[in-house]
């Protein structure tokens, strides 16, 4: 898998060193889930340049070696197919 630079903490937009997680934080006044179905959910991380604003959000490394999961999306969600959006 390709590591998004942003992750490794500089950013990839403005090239600071300002960024910032949300892992092993409480949930508190952000966002820490994506449900997947009723009962099933991934655990996000999350990524913020202070300097430029640049967010971005992955799942877990965890939650993406749980097969349940990861068919679960398959099953219920579109497929991307790379097309123009609108």
């Amino acid at each position: 898998m390709n590591v998004e630079t942003i992750k490794t903490g500089k950013c990839p937009v403005c090239g600071s060193n300002e960024v910032y997680d949300n892992r092993g934080k409480s949930a508190a006044n952000h966002r820490k889930f994506l449900m997947v179905s009723a009962f099933k959910s991934f655990t996000l991380e999350s990524y913020v340049c202070t300097a430029c604003g640049y967010f971005k959000e992955f799942i877990s490394d965890e939650d993406m070696k749980n097969e349940k999961l990861i068919s679960k999306v398959k099953e219920d969600w579109n497929k991307t197919s790379g097309g123009k959006i609108g």
